[in-house]
């Protein structure tokens, strides 16, 4: 069995699942700010959206494992194996969090790991960032420029995701107030401007990934 093409198959396959799902999250969002629906309808949208963001939240923190498993197999990439073992423990470590807070259904345990969830990717950023940095200068991990670069996108991913997150915790209130009926005068204009104020992260979401995809394949960098 050829680990490095099993590798590059997830690798592949997180690039798709992750752009993809995230257009699926956009398309639905659609729905969820339409005042023409009724309020079920909109739950609805709101659900479908949220099953779509899954995707992305899976994806992100697999993409650097396979892709520095991938590179170490290469010979790209000074690695050792403890090394890999300690980038695979994060990183599904990190996706055991994910996975947690979306299924977890007690309101007060999915509060605490929406928190640390959150805090913890701009400790990600700083590290990682600064790991690609450091490399770009000092090639001592990372011989292969292009890595760095890719690690460098990650990190304005993760950014972009703390971006979207920031405007819905203004949206979520007003969406409540909507299938409670206790909607304000105001309610619809709230969503509708938090969702709009989300797509310059959308669609830096979608530049990054495209852009990754084109560091991978050496059409850039």
């Amino acid at each position: 069995m050829n680990i490095f093409l099993i590798l590059k198959l997830i690798h592949v396959l997180l690039f798709a699942f992750w752009l993809g799902t995230d257009m699926g999250t956009y398309y639905s969002s659609k729905f969820v700010v339409n005042p023409k629906l009724t309020p079920g309808q909109r739950t609805t949208a709101l659900n479908i959206l949220l099953g779509c963001d899954l995707g992305p939240r899976i994806a992100m923190p697999l993409v650097m494992p396979t892709g520095l498993h991938m590179a170490a197999l290469m010979g790209i990439a000074n690695i050792s194996d403890l090394g890999l073992v300690i980038i695979w423990a994060l990183s599904i470590l990190w996706l055991v969090l994910v996975l947690a807070l979306h299924f977890s259904k007690n309101e007060v345990q999915k509060k605490k790991l929406k928190n640390f969830d959150f805090w913890i990717r701009p400790v990600l950023v700083v590290f990682i960032g600064g790991f690609a940095i450091y490399n770009l200068s000092n090639p001592v991990y990372l011989e292969a420029p292009f890595l760095n670069y890719k690690l460098l996108v990650l990190c304005g991913l993760i950014l972009c995701g703390l971006g979207i997150r920031k405007q819905l915790a203004k949206f979520t209130p007003a969406f409540v107030d909507l299938v409670t009926g206790n909607e304000k005068p105001d309610t619809n204009d709230i969503m509708k401007k938090r969702m709009n104020n989300c797509l310059p992260y959308v669609y830096g979401i979608w530049a990054g990934t495209i852009a990754c995809a084109a560091l991978g394949l050496h059409l850039i960098g």
